[in-house]
């Protein structure tokens, strides 16, 4: 076995029952030592309490049951082996009070396991308590705890139990004397001082002398001294007998104490003075009950007379009452008025949500629809050939220009048509102006607050100077055929850039219009900070792309299309992080759109850094500024890939840096115009296929095995599906009360829909009343043995300590906590999260829940909503695909509700399990962001979809206690991880936090 050295003062108090343990742990516990956290509660034979550790009492209590002795210990067998499971299980307990410079615990049951402890713990001190038979068997008589009653058709039983508790004390005492303390509970109520020096004495550890008034000798019952007891045990047991005597002559007594033990014996009466005592007694008993019958007799005469008058006044007062009720009547009939006149107007209000709700869903269907984007199509064209909404020339015009474009196409053909519409376009865009044109509202207010004015501009420009670090950033813009309107815009944008540390590498990939070739030699003759290469053949963005590479000589690439445009601020920004960073390898920022009008719109706020995420869809995009070396160490971009050739790109430099960092601001407009890749998922159909392979050979560089599916319906984004590599058995934790149709409905669900082959579900119910829960209890346990546990854990409802309690009787590799109120909707729930929770970065796992209605309950967690955390998303239909795609995709989160969790369970137990100061909420946040802590990635799944019935066995948080407990553990957390609370990794600043709906904050 192996042993753990722990360097403390540790301090094993044990001996058997009712032998004065409680009071010896309740002495040292006042002393400084620390016995535990989590005590069994004073009880009727305890009234100062029983001072056990239950996280040791319930580990002794499961070895017995393993082996079918009593959980109280009533056993004549000698040490007891502990099966090799329960040994992580201790050395857990050991962990768990690592921080603890002394500290022991108190439990009788250890009296059977003093070796098994002794080897594991070293250094542990050993106070071996004991008594008198005679008072210990008097005591057990008296208790009648559970399980006592082993006693009442075998009363020698319990002094077998006594002599075979003390035969162990005595041997264990004589292998290893210089660890042990033998001592008699009569000696420590005599001196209580006395184990305080004999443990100084002993093992020369000095704790603090007890307060004067710590011990209280009423609860010492001696008066079986005093009786014929003694006389009884010596007589017709004398095995017990010689053992008591044995136990006082080696035991540590205090001066002159012994000679008192041995006074006391010596007047023992004989059995002549006793034997017809009980006789006596009995006729006396008799003498008293008959006196007290005639007292009961006139009690009850005496009562009947009272209750005559009793009845005359109710008489009197149901008068009263009858007058009272007919005003409390009409009182009512008032009442009731007002409140039907209340609920037609929260109906009324309700009904308004309702339909309010429903229009914000059409709203987000119709933007995302391609009729949408038909529209917008639609207005285009009218723009471009000049149609009115009430002008009927310009109707006739219209149709006219048709009838010439079907002339074309019959009598010119296809290409002929394209050519002269083409130029057509570009004659009509080419009159616009460049000014930023009316916005929609909620944005433009944003912009009006953040964009930068010309006085910031001017300060960012002088701030350039004293920067310590000055990196020249390349900017690079491959070239086909841009619009020359936009072409120059592009450009210009690189030009007004305030950092002026820059060069603009240019590789026309043989453009056929001849503006292209015009418009870059004019701007090289401009400025000598541009530099263009004309390529004699066209090979694509990714060729044309690293064409401009070679032009290059900064150290830093950023990536500009050729349309697009950069904010005056971009290239400043990013140098001003890589002064702040100078470690830099990738730099990314937010991004929004620009229409064909200049006007912005439709923005992205982006989270940081967030792998899982990226393997989702291609968030990072523009701006990208990556270093040079590092771009040239992996070869640049990657033939083969067009179209998804930057996605690929970060895939491949994300596996060779970490030292990635995100610039929440908008430093890039994306051009949107029918022909651009931007207008639409439709545009670039090629670029969907391309990240697909992209994303194949990511997961095979990286040794993840693993399949890359689209996401029905949403070109662009996807879905990883791990392999399992060993199905290893998952523990799933269930935590109830009562509501045994709900918990059916959960049990249900899960052994009938889950098809992952190997699984256990532990159901801990917490202080369960209800029939009908016992019942559902007792039919999985008959239905499924062999996969489901049933444990009581009678304690004032803690999530945390529940859960913490249930992974301890778990078994499995793999622990997912869950609600009792879940649901399972997809079969492969469990395989999907262990394909997740398998891999050494991940650490918690959850999944899609839904209330009933199919809105969504948690797609996430968002810190800092509502002053700590929120779901996102919530109450938004299931259909909704969530900003950006986060409800449909694969996301990391900074959190997961503890609704449906899992974890390896050495994850688990390396942050410790749930923090049992957040008893009800926050536990799951305070976990997710304690793994965060050491370097884990929590992780959504869409895949993994279950309804949730939210919160049906405690309840809402409606009551000034609940809510005054809500106020506290929402200080604990914001004391505790204030940084992260403010700033969200996997939530952009830019977003609102009074909300969970990723409205923009303006």
């Amino acid at each position: 076995m192996q042993t753990h050295d722990t360097k403390q003062s540790i301090f094993v108090i044990t001996g058997m029952h009712r032998s004065g343990t409680s009071l010896t742990a309740s002495l040292l516990q006042s002393t400084g030592v620390d016995i535990g956290q989590r005590l069994m509660p004073p009880a009727e034979g305890n009234v100062k309490g029983y001072f056990e550790n239950l996280d040791f009492t319930d580990f002794h209590e499961d070895i017995f049951a393993s082996q079918g002795i009593s959980k109280a210990g009533w056993t004549v067998e000698k040490q007891i082996q502990v099966p090799e499971q329960f040994l992580e299980r201790a050395k857990f307990l050991i962990q768990g009070n690592l921080s603890r410079k002394i500290w022991g615990w108190k439990d009788p049951r250890t009296t059977l396991f003093l070796d098994y402890w002794a080897n594991l713990i070293p250094e542990a001190n050993f106070l071996l308590i004991y008594r008198a038979p005679w008072e210990v068997i008097d005591s057990l008589y008296r208790r009648r705890n559970v399980g006592d009653e082993a006693f009442d058709f075998n009363p020698n039983f319990a002094l077998q139990v006594w002599l075979n508790y003390n035969q162990e004390l005595l041997k264990f005492c004589e292998r290893i004397p210089e660890r042990c303390l033998l001592i008699s509970i009569y000696s420590i109520a005599h001196d209580p001082t006395f184990l305080i020096q004999a443990i100084k004495d002993k093992f020369g550890i000095a704790l603090n002398y007890p307060a004067s008034d710590i011990y209280d000798d009423s609860l010492l019952n001696t008066q079986a001294y005093r009786s014929h007891r003694p006389i009884l045990i010596k007589h017709y047991f004398p095995q017990v007998w010689e053992l008591y005597q044995e136990l006082n002559a080696k035991a540590e007594v205090p001066e002159g104490f012994s000679s008192s033990l041995v006074n006391q014996l010596s007047h023992i009466p004989s059995y002549e003075a006793w034997v017809l005592q009980d006789w006596l007694d009995l006729r006396r008993l008799e003498k008293e009950s008959f006196k007290l019958r005639n007292h009961l007799e006139q009690s009850q005469e005496e009562l009947d007379r009272h209750r005559s008058q009793l009845q005359q006044t109710i008489q009197q007062n149901q008068a009263e009452r009858e007058r009272t009720h007919v005003e409390l009547t009409q009182s009512q009939s008032q009442l009731q008025q007002t409140q039907s006149q209340l609920q037609q107007t929260q109906s009324q209000l309700q009904q308004v949500l309702v339909e309010l709700e429903q229009s914000k869903t059409l709203i987000l269907a119709m933007e995302s629809s391609k009729f949408w984007k038909m529209r917008i199509a639609w207005f285009w064209l009218k723009q471009v050939f000049g149609v009115t909404e009430n002008s009927k020339q310009s109707f006739n015009r219209s149709l006219s220009r048709a009838k010439k474009l079907l002339y074309l196409l019959k009598n010119k053909g296809l290409k002929y048509t394209i050519t002269r519409l083409s130029r057509k376009v570009y004659l009509k865009l080419d009159d616009g102006s460049a000014n930023i044109e009316v916005l929609p509202e909620t944005y433009q207010g944003w912009l009006q607050k953040n964009f930068p004015r010309e006085s910031d501009l001017r300060k960012m420009a002088e701030t350039v100077e004293v920067f310590t670090n000055k990196p020249v950033i390349s900017v690079i813009m491959p070239v086909f055929n841009t619009p020359e309107r936009f072409l120059r815009e592009a450009i210009e944008s690189v030009l007004t850039q305030v950092y002026p540390y820059w060069e603009l590498c240019i590789a026309d990939d043989a453009s056929t219009q001849p503006h292209v070739r015009a418009v870059l030699e004019e701007y090289r003759a401009k400025d000598s900070r541009i530099k263009v290469a004309f390529r004699e053949q066209n090979g694509h963005i990714a060729q044309a792309s690293n064409s401009a590479i070679e032009l290059a000589t900064g150290e830093f690439l950023s990536l500009l299309d050729h349309d697009d445009l950069l904010t005056p601020d971009a290239l400043y920004e990013v140098a001003l992080l890589l002064n702040r960073h100078p470690e830099a390898d990738m730099i990314y920022s937010d991004e929004d759109k620009v229409d064909e009008h200049n006007q912005f719109c439709l923005p992205f706020f982006k989270p940081d850094w967030c792998p899982d995420s990226f393997l989702s869809r291609m968030y990072t995009c523009h701006l990208g500024t990556y270093r040079r070396s590092l771009v040239t160490e992996i070869g640049g971009f990657r033939v083969g890939y067009e179209g998804s050739q930057d996605y690929d790109l970060v895939l491949r430099v994300t596996e060779k840096t970490e030292k990635i960092f995100h610039i929440p601001k908008i430093l890039y407009h994306w051009r949107v115009h029918p022909e651009s890749a931007s207008s639409g998922a439709e545009a670039k159909p090629y670029a969907y296929i391309a990240a697909e392979k992209a994303l194949t050979d990511a997961l095979s560089r990286r040794g993840e095995k693993g399949v890359i599916s689209g996401t029905p319906g949403y070109l662009g984004l996807y879905v990883t599906r791990y392999k399992i590599e060993n199905h290893k058995l998952v523990s799933i934790i269930i935590p109830t009360k009562d509501l045994g149709e709900t918990l059916n409905k959960c049990l249900k669900s899960i052994f009938e829909k889950s098809v992952y082959p190997n699984y256990e579900v532990i159901v801990i119910d917490n202080g369960s009343t209800e029939d009908y829960t016992a019942k559902v209890i007792n039919l999985w346990e008959t239905q499924e043995p062999s996969r489901f546990r049933y444990y009581k854990l009678d304690i004032p409802f803690n999530f945390s300590k529940i859960n913490n309690y249930a992974v301890l009787q778990a078994k499995g590799e793999y622990i997912l906590l869950l609600n009792n109120d879940i649901e399972v909707i997809t079969p492969d729930w469990i395989d999907a999260m262990v394909e997740q929770a398998q891999r050494p970065s991940i650490g918690a796992v959850g999944g899609l829940l839904l209330y009933p209605d199919n809105s969504i309950q948690h797609a996430g967690i968002v810190l800092g909503i509502g002053g700590v955390a929120s779901h996102s998303h919530k109450k938004l239909p299931s259909i909704y695909p969530g900003y950006g795609g986060q409800v449909i995709t694969i996301n990391n989160y900074s959190a997961i509700t503890g609704a449906c969790l899992m974890c390896r369970r050495e994850v688990y137990e390396r942050v410790g399990g749930f923090e049992e100061k957040l008893a009800v909420a926050y536990n799951d946040v305070d976990f997710c962001l304690k793994l965060v802590e050491k370097g884990y990635r929590n992780i959504y799944l869409p895949h993994v979809v279950l309804y949730h019935h939210e919160s049906k066995s405690r309840g809402h948080e409606d009551t000034p206690e609940k809510l005054a407990r809500l106020a506290k553990e929402a200080e604990y957390m914001q004391t505790k991880w204030s940084k992260i609370l403010k700033d969200d990794p996997c939530y952009n600043p830019n977003l609102t936090r009074s909300s969970d709906d990723y409205r923009i904050n303006i």
